[in-house]
């Protein structure tokens, strides 16, 4: 303890979950980056591929909610994937202003290898995890974020 009482191991950096996050953010992002090198992928734009692939007619609105992001940010995001020909953009049926994203032929046939790809990259990263430990870090994460994004 110092002398105002506080507990310095406490206040140390590596001892501050911000930091930690940080230190293993950085980590996995550095790993998937090279595991999805050849497909040229980064997490967001993965994220949004899975996104699109799970719920096909999604719309941008509703990938900028699940994904928490501004529009501002996802339209330059979908034009590059409408660019690289792995999503379209569909007219919604009744309203000819939205449209909904669905993947292309050619991303769908890819979206298996590229699961596997990530499925890889996360035993690499989390290797020193039981499944057990897993499952629980999983579960923590997602109680700090997942009201957020509701």
């Amino acid at each position: 303890m110092d002398e105002t009482g506080n507990d310095l191991a406490e206040d140390a950096l590596d001892a501050q979950i911000g930091y930690n996050l940080r230190r293993a953010s950085a980590l996995a992002l550095n790993d998937f980056a090279f595991e999805m090198a050849e497909a040229e992928l980064r997490p967001v734009t993965y994220a949004m591929l899975a996104l699109i692939d799970e719920r096909p007619g999604i719309r941008a609105a509703g990938l900028c909610r699940l994904l928490a992001m501004k529009s501002a940010n996802m339209a330059p995001l979908l034009a590059e994937l409408e660019e690289r020909g792995l999503i379209e953009r569909d007219d919604h049926a009744k309203d000819r202003r939205v449209q909904e994203l669905r993947l292309t032929e050619a991303a769908k046939a890819a979206m298996p290898a590229w699961r596997r790809q990530v499925r890889l990259h996360e035993d690499r990263f989390l290797h020193r995890l039981t499944s057990k430990e897993r499952a629980t870090l999983l579960r923590l994460l997602r109680l700090i974020w997942v009201d957020e994004a509701e």
